[in-house]
């Protein structure tokens, strides 16, 4: 009987020794990830810590943008960002807020890309998360591929890809949209048809 309990206890042993093996290797990052990651930050013509950056249009502020550091690198005018915060000012005095953990700025086109846990909050009460989000300066668009989830004050949305059109004021969600709205949302609506 004694050895049967030692041997079961070996086994478990194995077993949560395997396990754990399992979970580490499951959740650590792939070895090409990091080596590449170290040899870009290694090639680049530029470390900073702590960048801010504004860009302005006529005077007036368009939008900015701060990181816990930055690897500029000059052939093709690219900044790798990380722990990236910005802040874009619409048309109508809205401001949205963005912030994800690392971000990509070119140069030369004003392209801003943030991902990996993407949020923006709005000076209007919205809250949108995502995984990936790009800027286009010229056109002043925030947009998408990746399922996105939106909380209004009286709606939760979510679905796949999203624009939002600064100058517009317009939020469009791509495809596949499910919305739960609020008991309150419904009552207003009511009564706004009455």
């Amino acid at each position: 009987m004694k050895k049967l309990r030692s041997l079961l206890g070996i086994v478990i042993l194995s077993c949560l020794g395997v396990m754990a093996f399992l979970v580490w290797y499951a959740i650590r990052p792939p070895e090409e990830a990091t080596t590449a990651r170290k040899a870009s930050e290694e090639t680049a013509d530029l470390k900073l810590d702590r960048v801010h950056y504004m860009e302005t249009r006529e005077g007036m502020k368009e939008w900015e943008l701060i990181a816990d550091s930055a690897s500029y690198f000059k052939d093709d005018g690219t900044i790798l960002l990380q722990n990236v915060r910005a802040t874009f000012f619409g048309k109508n005095e809205e401001i949205y807020f963005l912030a994800g953990e690392k971000g990509k700025f070119n140069t030369q086109t004003k392209m801003i890309e943030v991902y990996e846990g993407v949020k923006i909050d709005s000076s209007d009460g919205y809250h949108v998360q995502t995984n990936r989000l790009t800027y286009s300066a010229d056109e002043k668009i925030l947009s998408t591929k990746d399922p996105v989830e939106i909380q209004g004050p009286d709606f939760f949305m979510a679905g796949n890809g999203m624009t939002v059109d600064l100058n517009q004021q317009r939020l469009k969600v791509l495809g596949g949209v499910t919305t739960t709205f609020s008991p309150q949302a419904i009552r207003k609506s009511f009564k706004s048809t009455i």
